[in-house]
């Protein structure tokens, strides 16, 4: 390197510098606050205070939609042939199933060892799981960007996989209320991945290393996946996540005039040695 490049290098650094963040642990179950407890176990809402940044977290799942049909004529019109078309009366069957609508539900902690489940229920489907189809997920909604670094799953059951999503849009595209998840692809939300067998233990996530300051970790849902997997059920509970803030430029001091105009006659002196 020329000895004047070398001096506009050490000029165009002394402007500003970049300060990268160390990662920052988060572990779920020491919550700073919770919002809507019912009890020690369960809140609507738990809050994360860190010296770098804050962090609110809420759980969500789909909601039920019943579905009743007719089975048997209980009682047919008097004096009429007995075929459906005659009945008064039907016994009926309900049956339950997802509506694909996400909403609001209560997240429980079940210690250190275990960690953050989704929904009031009983074992194992207050983890975070997606069986028959109710997708649960954990909404972490962070007070500044941040990028997602890894997770650790406490308490795993039967099989561990799982998908995130992160917030790329508008304010008016935050909402994931009454969406189903597939919905918010391309509509202000992006996979973050997929992953297959996490375990128990913290495993590196979100290669990309995507930026967002809302992030969806939950039990696999194959509608935001690209791959085949196998069709086991999982059930786990989030422990911890690791993130990072992006990198600060830090502006230095301008140079006074005084070195500016040491560093011109030395860059002078320079060329003229050059030149004899």
């Amino acid at each position: 390197m020329s000895s004047l490049k070398y001096i506009a290098a050490i000029l165009a650094s002394s402007f500003a510098a970049s300060v990268f963040a160390a990662p920052i642990t988060i572990n779920l179950t020491s919550p700073t606050s919770r919002t809507g407890a019912i009890d020690s176990t369960y809140a609507y809402g738990y809050n994360y205070a860190k010296p770098e940044l804050n962090l609110a977290l809420t759980g969500w799942t789909y909601g039920v939609k019943n579905t009743t049909v007719n089975t048997t004529c209980k009682k047919y019109k008097s004096n009429k042939p007995k075929t459906n078309a005659n009945c008064a009366t039907w016994n009926t069957k309900t049956t339950q199933s997802p509506d694909n609508k996400a909403t609001q539900t209560y997240v429980g902690n079940f210690g250190s060892s275990n960690g953050l489940g989704d929904e009031k229920a009983s074992t194992p489907n207050h983890a975070i799981d997606n069986e028959g189809g109710y997708f649960d997920m954990l909404l972490l909604s962070f007070d500044t960007l941040a990028t997602l670094n890894s997770i650790d799953l406490g308490w795993i059951s039967n099989d561990s996989d799982v998908s995130i999503l992160a917030f790329n849009g508008t304010p008016d595209q935050l909402s994931i209320a009454g969406k189903s998840w597939e919905s918010l692809l391309g509509n202000g939300w992006q996979s973050a991945g997929n992953y297959y067998n996490v375990g128990s233990s913290p495993t590196a996530v979100n290669p990309l290393n995507i930026t967002s300051q809302y992030w969806l970790i939950g039990a696999y849902n194959p509608l935001l996946d690209t791959k085949t997997k196998d069709s086991k059920t999982d059930y786990f509970k989030l422990q911890g996540v690791t993130v990072t803030k992006p990198p600060k430029i830090v502006k230095v001091p301008e140079p006074s005039a005084l070195l500016l105009l040491g560093l011109g006659l030395l860059s002078l002196s320079l060329v003229r040695r050059r030149t004899k």
